[in-house]
């Protein structure tokens, strides 16, 4: 009787503890849907306490608190993952919400395009309770070439390429660098919104380095840098000035711009309210 009584007792408290981190609640959201291959991939994980004691969630050896799997649409097993990910120790107070973004480039080789979704499952304290997010949902693409540009750097072919893609309903330019003789993807980045009212303007420097100019809204314009990594360098907004059409060029100096300004922003207080079409991205 008295090992009955032990046995329901335990059940118990194992059934109380379920309840306790059932109501550890899970949202996983990409800050965007659709991501051009070998861009940072960005993901929000909020993590949502809501029971009355604390939890503290931590790693311990070959056992991190945080973990994540990842499926590709038409693919029968999940994708590898190339690292861990190590997550510090989180305190979660009664009823508190927690958020952070982490890069998903950094767990995942996500180098083909297609359609991925990610989970991200929490390890509880008593190290064997789960609990896991919904789907995060997004895109890779290559878009489609704009520009491309053949050049030699730290002892690779690489071909430097402007693409472009539609992001959350906008047409975006971004940039690729890319290993000609494997054709991976080195890195990619974001330049800028892109309104088609004129050609973007696209030159080299003698670094190698990609410039980029484009119009992204109906008063201002962005000029973005990329470097041979793939990685966005600058990204300037500027405003047309007269006398000069807007273009890009070469010069002894460097690259400059002809036909336009940097944009500086009014002190607070001193700008009208404008309308949305009218701001500065």
């Amino acid at each position: 009787m008295k090992k009955i009584f032990q046995i329901l007792l335990t059940l118990f408290c194992l059934l109380l503890g379920s309840q306790a981190f059932a109501q550890i609640e899970l949202r996983l959201q990409p800050v965007r849907k659709d991501f051009i291959v070998g861009e940072n991939v960005a993901l929000r994980l909020t993590i949502i306490n809501q029971t009355d004691a604390s939890i503290s969630l931590r790693n311990t050896p070959g056992r991190p608190w945080l973990n994540f799997s990842m499926t590709k649409r038409g693919e029968s097993g999940p994708v590898s993952p190339i690292a861990t990910a190590r997550f510090p120790e989180l305190v979660l107070t009664p009823g508190s919400t927690r958020s952070f973004e982490f890069n998903l480039k950094s767990i995942y080789r996500l180098s083909t395009a297609g359609n991925y979704a990610a989970v991200a499952t929490i390890r509880m304290p008593d190290g064997q309770s789960t609990y896991s997010s919904n789907r995060g949902l997004f895109t890779l693409t290559n878009g489609g070439k704009v520009r491309e540009f053949n050049i030699q750097a730290r002892g690779q072919r690489i071909v430097m390429s402007l693409r472009l893609a539609m992001v959350n309903g906008k047409q975006c330019l971004f940039g690729q660098a890319i290993n000609k003789d494997t054709n991976q993807v080195i890195g990619a980045c974001y330049l800028a919104e892109y309104l088609n009212f004129m050609q973007p303007s696209v030159l080299l420097d003698s670094a190698q380095n990609l410039h980029v100019l484009c119009q992204s809204s109906p008063k201002f314009y962005t000029y973005s840098v990329m470097n041979t990594h793939g990685n966005r360098s600058s990204a300037k907004l500027y405003q047309r000035i007269g006398g000069q059409p807007v273009d890009l060029i070469s010069t002894g100096k460097g690259i400059m711009t002809t036909g336009l300004s940097p944009y500086v922003a009014p002190k607070p207080g001193t700008e009208k309210i404008r309308k949305a079409s009218e701001r500065p991205f």
